[in-house]
């Protein structure tokens, strides 16, 4: 008789009750297995773990339970996404156990689970899930060992960690706003390589880690500031790589090459805050340059004790005249992971260093604000800084004996080769004072390169400051100033007129300037003069030739708008003559007492003005011939010296006179004129003694008034609002 008919003859003898628990057992387990594995090999399961996709996905290949509570799965991938971070992670294969009697208090309590074949991503990106507010009604998920011995890597952001690894980290979360906690968690990676976007840092090394951070709610220790709450340790030695910055080609390439250094070091954090004892050394050989030469071996050293020490020495290379010699000292342990800057006003020490970058502009960033002042491209910058609380001491210098300087201010360009020169001086507090000079120079509009402004030499850009490092940017002052620049085509201004009405046909000049900045180059104060030789040009239709002399004074600018209060400034006509006329040279000059320019398209402006003129003559040719003038007004043209004040507007390229009075010994003017695309408009009044006489102009229609001529002026309406 075989084995099994033994086995159910003694089956058979139990009791029935047994017999009929054990085979309601036995069919509930064979449904389990069914139910149980059908469950999770079809979209059922899916269904379940998937029901919010955008913020949590699984995905696997085949899977098995053969027990309640515990489960297999082989090609796992799982998917969450938390404000801007998303975590992704992978494994050949996972068994885990779930505490069936936790799901009664509504948690998912996982206590262990094994993996192997381990990948992990930790990568920011720019869609974000806002996290839901604080609140304690959601499901905790609660899983105490998730172990591997066989991580392939981990990647956070650029940074990526490959080789041999074994790591148990445990975390319970409460959803739906609720806290979170990493336990005592710790990875280990032998013969392990590091990278940065590809490039490799350290390769055969040796690191032990170990984080945990108390339950807490998000809003308690967002983003980074969680690295503030973490406790954590760290151990890493491995074979450092030799940094290459190749300069021969178009753009520097930068890598890595083996070499034989190291990196060592041992950390351990509390709540954010460095424990005495902790240090790092590393031996970074440095080969930079053109076809990257050997510049020397880099040493980086930090220690931890009540205050944090960074040293850094690179010895001085003959070749390149590059080193460097740094002695930091950062006052406590405490590291601000949210806000690095502050670190700076504990920072204190002395810095030597001269090297060759293949971009200076992150200089100009450190001073201004915005990029109206940069460095272009590279060059040789020798410093000698000592640091005091975060403040550049007094006797501090740095040099750059050539580099290209570009500064962009009311949409001009002026650029040159430079050299710059900066220094600490004393003060209340230490100031810093940059001086940027540039030799020869060409400016040209922004959007017009090629059309050449004015070129000239002895470019001086002035940069001064608090000597603090984080105030610096906010309170910088610049001057820029240069002196008789040659202009070599006075149309080349015809851009900023705007002005059908006044229109430059030809002519040369020189060009000065004096201006203040704010450090983003959008408020200032200044002056330009401009003078224009044999400038040839046509107002309202009359083309005159003369010599020009434009004195601007800028109350205040805003530059990035193109808005200037321009009180003060005065222009200057000598040896004025109408088309080829040979008749003696004309003066006048116009001085603005308040005025308001809008620079920006389409380009308008307002003014008060007080005018002197050699003589009458233009006041009258603008309303007409001079042979339609009754014979008393003729004799009035030469009549001498004339005083006149005004009120001006400029608006889409019509020009707009009015309230102008004018007078001298023998005569005296008031009117009002239009000059626009349409034609010429405007009424005037003339008065000799008791002679009076009124021209109203239309177009080229002149209506004389000379009975009642005042009553007819004042009656006449105004072109612009008194003021």
């Amino acid at each position: 008789m075989s084995l099994i008919p033994k086995r159910l003859q003694r089956l058979q003898r139990w009791p029935r009750p047994v017999r009929i628990l054990l085979a309601v057992v036995l069919a509930l387990y064979l449904l389990y297995l069914v139910a149980g594995n059908v469950f999770l090999n079809t979209p059922l399961f899916d269904m379940v773990t998937n029901r919010k996709p955008e913020k949590f996905q699984l995905r696997n290949g085949p899977a098995l339970t053969l027990v309640p509570g515990h489960a297999v799965l082989w090609n796992v991938h799982v998917r969450g996404q938390a404000n801007r971070t998303v975590y992704i992670f992978s494994a050949e294969r996972a068994s885990a156990f779930i505490s069936l009697p936790a799901l009664l208090r509504r948690e998912i309590h996982i206590p262990r689970v094994d993996a192997a074949g381990v990948r992990a991503v930790i990568t920011r990106v720019d869609k974000v899930i806002p996290p839901p507010p604080r609140g304690d009604r959601g499901w905790t998920v609660r899983m105490d060992a998730i172990h591997s011995d066989s991580i392939r890597s981990g990647q956070f952001g650029k940074l990526l960690i490959s080789g041999k690894a074994s790591a148990t980290v445990g975390f319970l979360k409460q959803m739906k706003g609720g806290p979170s906690e990493l336990f005592d968690s710790n990875a280990t990676f032998d013969d392990a390589r590091i990278s940065w976007d590809g490039t490799t840092l350290l390769d055969q090394a040796h690191i032990q880690a170990r984080a945990s951070f108390p339950r807490h709610y998000r809003d308690d220790a967002p983003g980074l500031r969680k690295l503030g709450i973490l406790t954590a340790e760290l151990a890493i030695d491995g074979r450092s790589q030799a940094v290459r910055i190749d300069t021969a080609g178009a753009h520097a390439t930068v890598g890595t090459v083996p070499s034989t250094a190291r990196l060592q070091g041992q950390l351990a954090m509390d709540h954010g805050t460095l424990r005495p004892g902790g240090h790092v050394v590393w031996r970074l050989p440095v080969h930079a340059g053109e076809h990257a030469k050997d510049r020397g071996l880099l040493a980086l050293q930090l220690d931890v004790a009540d205050d944090i020490r960074l040293q850094a020495r690179l010895p001085r290379d003959e070749a390149s005249g590059s080193e460097l010699d740094a002695d930091l000292h950062i006052a406590g342990r405490e590291i601000p992971f949210h806000a690095m800057s502050e670190l700076l006003p504990r920072t204190s020490g002395q810095l030597k260093a001269a090297w060759t970058f293949d971009s200076l502009n992150w200089i100009s960033d450190l001073i201004v604000r915005k990029p109206w002042f940069r460095l272009d491209g590279g060059g040789l910058l020798r410093a000698d800084v000592t640091l005091a609380d975060g403040r550049l001491a007094p006797g501090s210098t740095a040099e750059i004996p050539n580099v290209a300087a570009i500064a962009e201010v009311a949409g001009v360009r002026m650029q040159g080769d430079a050299r710059a020169q900066g220094r600490i001086v004393e003060g209340r507090t230490p100031q810093v004072h940059v001086q940027v000079d540039v030799d020869q120079f060409r400016a040209a509009p922004s959007d017009a390169p090629s059309q050449v402004l004015f070129d000239g030499r002895a470019l001086a850009l002035e940069l001064s400051g608090d000597a603090r490092l984080q105030e610096l940017k906010e309170g910088v002052r610049a001057r820029l100033r240069f002196n008789n620049a040659q202009v070599p085509d006075l149309t080349r201004y015809n851009r900023y007129l705007g002005n059908e009405q006044v229109k430059l046909l030809g002519g040369t000049g020189l060009i000065s300037g004096d201006v203040e900045l704010d450090a983003t180059g959008r408020i200032g104060t200044g002056r330009a003069d401009l003078s224009g030789q044999n400038a040839r040009m046509q107002v309202a239709g009359v083309a005159m030739r003369g010599n020009a002399l434009l004195k601007a004074r800028v109350r205040r600018a805003d530059f990035s708008q193109k808005q200037f209060d321009l009180g003060g400034t005065t222009v200057r006509l000598q040896e004025v003559r109408i088309a080829d006329s040979k008749d003696a040279g004309w003066w006048g000059e116009v001085a603005v007492r308040s005025g308001h320019l809008a620079a920006a398209p389409p380009l308008s402006a307002d003014a008060v003005a007080d005018i002197t003129l050699r003589d009458a003559g233009p006041l009258l040719d603008a309303f007409g011939e001079r042979s339609s003038y009754p014979r008393w007004v003729l004799g009035l043209v030469d009549s001498g010296q004339v005083q006149a004040s005004g009120q001006l507007r400029l608006r889409h390229g019509q020009l707009v006179v009015d309230d102008l009075q004018a007078e001298n010994e023998r005569l005296s003017l008031r009117g009002r004129l239009d000059l626009g695309k349409a034609g010429r408009r405007g009424d005037m009044y003339l008065r000799w003694g008791v002679l009076g006489a009124g021209v109203e102009l239309n177009g080229e229609q002149r209506k004389w008034h000379l009975a009642g001529a005042r009553e007819w002026y004042e009656q006449r309406p105004r072109y612009l609002p008194a003021k």
